[in-house]
């Protein structure tokens, strides 16, 4: 980590002790007692695919802690994300835009209708107020923030901060521990349904990709520029995977991606799929779930595989893993610690990618045979 990522965290770390023992000071909800019986729950996070995906063992944790069904809010384009877990009950689709546009309309169809809500992102004053306003009876949050980000102010009880880095499983675990809620399974799930299966099983036998086949994903396409690899060593990756293996590869991506996918395909010996473009959320979701292997950039592919506990390497420059790693027991996280520019945490880099490309191709070559010859 740069000088200046440690002294961003610094920083970061100093607002989140500052802004709690302000909470603490200032505002009289801490004081109440927390409920001796807890019904109904809502659960808000209005992030991106990861970041919901691994709040799915904070929901689990809640669900079978009061045995009950979570409600959760997400924003209205990750609904697919969280549907199909049997620890939910109803997903709200409001993100912070929907909220600023129909507070009203919301605050109707919230109020009088929890006993808890949980924040873990976005803790804006206007989304804590927002359960304040609909009597939720005690209101608690929020993770790690981020500079920028709200940490709340109309909640009862805040996550006591620290300056000890962890997974974001763990954050979003500490947001319930302030309340007694713990228990120790940690593992992010997702649920793909019968129709999405069907839709790649088609695909997949439309490009002549075999039940039997080794089935390889590679997820290079990074939703930061500062995550990217190069395109040539993915290139080799994929070309050793099919001479070694006999591999099936596919690149996966959203519409924006094919081009880049097609990059790399071209630089290869052998041939490859690109499947970007070419799948909803939820296909998305069955097709990693079919697969034998899964190499990822830092972005959410990663936690899609750990998620249905598949075998994932994924590659780490400007992410920090102990924050952001996949979660299962069978990955291999590519991440050069000591190198001089890691973990900037930026979405422009200024140092011509060198966190990514001190990655060999030798590297991912090695984690693969780790995985694959065993």
């Amino acid at each position: 980590m740069t000088r200046h990522s440690k002294l961003l965290d610094f920083y970061r770390n100093s607002l989140w002790y500052l802004d709690y023992y302000f909470f603490r000071l200032f505002n009289l909800f801490w004081k109440k007692k927390f409920p001796e019986k807890i019904d109904k729950i809502l659960v808000i996070e209005l992030d991106n695919i990861g970041d919901i995906i691994v709040t799915t063992p904070t929901i689990r944790t809640l669900s079978q802690y009061f045995n009950i069904k979570i409600d959760v809010m997400v924003k209205p384009n990750m609904v697919d994300v969280l549907s199909g877990n049997p620890n939910i009950n109803k997903i709200l689709p409001y993100g912070l835009k929907e909220i600023d546009k129909n507070y009203n309309k919301i605050l109707l169809e919230i109020k009088d209708k929890y006993d808890l809500g949980v924040i873990l992102h976005h803790g804006t004053k206007k989304v804590s107020k927002l359960l304040l306003d609909a009597n939720v009876n005690y209101r608690i949050g929020c993770t790690r923030p981020n500079i920028r980000m709200g940490k709340g102010f109309f909640l009862h009880k805040k996550t006591k901060p620290s300056f000890r880095l962890k997974h974001k499983i763990e954050d979003n675990l500490d947001t319930v521990r302030i309340i007694g809620v713990n228990l120790d399974d940690r593992y992010p799930e997702l649920y793909s349904d019968k129709k999405s299966d069907k839709f790649i099983e088609d695909l997949l036998k439309k490009n002549g990709v075999k039940e039997k086949d080794l089935l390889v994903i590679i997820h290079a396409a990074p939703q930061y520029y500062t995550h990217k690899w190069v395109n040539k060593r993915f290139a080799e990756v994929a070309d050793f995977l099919v001479d070694d293996y006999n591999a099936k590869i596919i690149f996966s991506g959203e519409y924006k991606d094919i081009e880049l996918n097609n990059e790399i395909i071209s630089l290869m010996k052998n041939g490859a799929l690109n499947f970007a473009g070419k799948t909803k959320l939820k296909e998305f979701f069955a097709l990693i779930k079919m697969s034998d292997l899964v190499i990822s950039v830092d972005t959410s592919a990663m936690h899609i595989a750990s998620a249905f506990d598949l075998p994932v390497i994924a590659l780490f420059g400007a992410g920090n893993p102990i924050i952001w790693r996949p979660y299962c027991d069978n990955c291999r996280v590519l991440y050069k610690k000591d190198s001089e520019c890691v973990s900037c945490m930026k979405h422009i880099c200024d140092k011509n990618l060198e966190c990514m490309k001190v990655i060999q191709v030798d590297d991912v070559i090695n984690a693969i045979k780790e995985i694959l010859d065993r």
